[in-house]
C-alpha cells in the first residue's frame, strides 16, 4: 500500500534553460538517478541558440521540452510550466536551477518534507556551492519587511550538521523550491513585471500572506555553480541589467508589501543594504554602468504602475 501511494505522487521537476547547454548534462543526469521514479521532468528553453532543445531531446528522450520563441526571463518562464502543471493536476512543482545537481534522493525528500506539513506551501533543501561541495550556500533563509534584507542562513559555512533542523523560514529561493500547486490558486503565480531577481522574495511574502508556511528540507541536498543561471539569463559582461533588476524590484516589493509603518525602516534598511553598499562597491570597482544602473532601477521602481502583465509567450508543444 505504501508503495502505491508514493506512485500516486505526481511531481513536476521544471528547469529553466537559457544557453544553458554546459549545465545541462549535470543536472539532467542527477535527476535520473532519483531513489523515486514518480516525477516528471519539464526543461522550459528560454529561447536558447546554443543548441540546447535539441540536445535534450536526442540525450535525454525522456525529459519534456517546453521551447519558448525567446527569453522571457525568470518570472514568465517558469509560469508558463506551473500553468500546464496546474492544468494536468499535478501535486506539487519542483523550480530548479539548470546549474545545479542533486543528491539521489532529493526528490523523495523533498516530497517527505512538504507532505508532512499540509499548511507548507513551499519547501527549499539544503544547498552547497558546487565548488566548495561542503560549504553552505542555503540552509534556510529569512526576509524582513522591517529591513529590506533578504539573507540566507549558513552562507559560506561548512556544513557540520549545525542546520539540520527543520524549521520555518520566510525566505525560499528560487533556486530550488518545491510548490504545492493547490496553493497557487491562493498566491498566484510568480509577478511577471520582475522579469527576474526578487521574484521569489516576493512569492514567499506572498505565501506567508496568505497563510502558507514556508518550510526547510535539511535531508533534501542540492549543489549549486553560483551565478551561472543568472549570467546565463541575463548577459554576462558588466552587471548592470542585474544591478537594475535588483534594485528596481526591491523597490516594486516594498510598494507592493510594506505597510505605511513599516516604509520608514524598510526605505532605511534599503538605502543602507542596496544603495550605499552597491554605489561603494561599484565605485570601487570602476563599473560605472552599473553605477547608473543602481539609480535607473531606483526611478524606475518608483515611477512605474504595479500590475500583473498578460504576456503572451509563443511556444511549441512540450515534448
Amino acid at each position: 500500500m505504501e508503495q502505491d501511494q508514493k506512485r500516486a505522487i505526481r511531481c513536476s521537476v521544471v528547469i529553466l534553460n537559457f544557453n544553458g547547454k554546459c549545465f545541462l548534462p549535470d543536472c539532467l543526469d542527477s535527476l535520473d538517478r532519483q531513489t523515486v521514479s514518480n516525477f516528471e521532468t519539464v526543461v522550459v528553453d528560454n529561447g536558447s541558440s546554443d543548441g540546447s532543445a535539441a540536445f535534450i531531446r536526442e540525450r535525454y528522450p525522456q525529459v519534456k521540452v517546453l521551447t519558448l520563441d525567446k527569453n522571457y526571463g525568470f518570472s514568465i518562464a517558469n509560469n508558463v510550466a506551473l500553468q500546464r502543471a496546474i492544468a494536468e493536476g499535478t501535486e506539487y512543482a519542483l523550480l530548479l536551477n539548470n546549474d545545479t545537481f542533486v543528491a539521489p534522493n532529493f526528490v523523495e525528500e523533498m516530497v517527505k518534507a512538504i507532505e508532512s506539513d499540509g499548511a507548507a506551501g513551499a519547501v527549499c533543501p539544503k544547498i552547497y556551492f558546487a565548488a566548495q561541495p561542503n560549504d553552505l550556500w542555503y540552509a534556510g533563509g529569512d526576509f524582513s519587511l522591517w529591513t529590506a534584507r533578504a539573507r540566507h542562513r549558513g552562507w559560506r559555512k561548512t556544513d557540520a550538521g549545525q542546520f539540520d533542523d527543520s524549521r520555518e523560514i520566510t525566505l525560499a529561493t528560487g533556486c530550488a523550491m518545491m510548490v504545492r500547486c493547490g496553493a497557487l490558486r491562493d498566491v498566484g503565480m510568480l509577478d511577471e513585471q520582475f522579469w527576474a531577481y526578487l521574484e521569489d522574495v516576493d512569492w514567499s511574502v506572498r505565501f506567508l500572506e496568505k497563510g502558507y508556511r514556508l518550510a526547510y528540507a535539511p535531508n533534501a541536498h542540492v549543489w549549486h555553480c553560483d551565478g551561472g543561471t543568472a549570467v546565463q539569463l541575463v548577459g554576462g559582461g558588466s552587471s548592470f541589467r542585474r544591478q537594475y533588476l535588483s534594485t528596481r524590484n526591491m523597490v516594486l516589493l516594498g510598494r507592493k508589501h510594506a505597510r505605511w509603518w513599516q516604509l520608514p525602516s524598510f526605505s532605511a534598511g534599503f538605502f543602507v543594504n542596496h544603495i550605499a553598499f552597491y554605489t561603494a562597491l561599484r565605485l570601487w570597482r570602476r563599473d560605472f554602468k552599473a553605477l547608473l544602473a543602481i539609480y535607473r532601477g531606483l526611478w524606475d521602481g518608483l515611477r512605474m504602475p504595479l500590475m500583473a502583465r498578460a504576456w503572451k509567450v509563443e511556444h511549441d508543444a512540450v515534448v
